[in-house]
């Protein structure tokens, strides 16, 4: 049951943070460094916040704060800039399912993020139609200390 649930929030997050921005937007990036992130996806355990070591120069939001499953068919992806943070908005597939998400996250990404995500599955995913989902990260320091 772990493996499931552990593989079922990393799709959901990585298929709702899987917009790309169009050349002309900026896409977000996280400060380099030690970051802690938590997610929590409605109707499951809490799980414990993982550490990721980022680099703000290559950062890529989208494929590495739910543990990096990328999604490469996305019909629609873009980020929106909004006052204190962002919108995202995606159209993708996963395996069978057609995955439509969207997110809106708070705070600067040089210490703090904070963003409520909903996807919605067709056909279902993992025998859901929908999920919410909270992912909070941030920047603990230095990496490898």
């Amino acid at each position: 049951m772990e493996l499931l649930r552990t593989g079922f929030v990393t799709v959901v997050i990585a298929s709702a943070l899987v917009a790309r921005a169009a050349p002309a937007q900026e896409v977000p990036r996280r400060a380099s460094g030690l970051w802690q992130i938590a997610v929590t996806v409605s109707g499951q355990p809490t799980p414990s916040p993982g550490q990721y070591c980022i680099d703000g120069a290559t950062d890529d939001l989208a494929l590495t704060a739910g543990g990096g499953l990328p999604q490469k068919d996305c019909s629609e992806a873009r980020v929106i800039p909004v006052a204190g943070g962002f919108l995202i908005e995606s159209v993708c597939k996963l395996g069978n399912s057609t995955v439509t998400s969207r997110g809106e996250f708070k705070g600067d990404l040089a210490a703090s993020y904070a963003g409520d995500l909903e996807a919605k599955y067709s056909p279902p995913l993992y025998g859901r139609r929908e999920v919410k989902s909270r992912i909070e990260g941030r920047l603990l320091g230095p990496c490898g200390q």
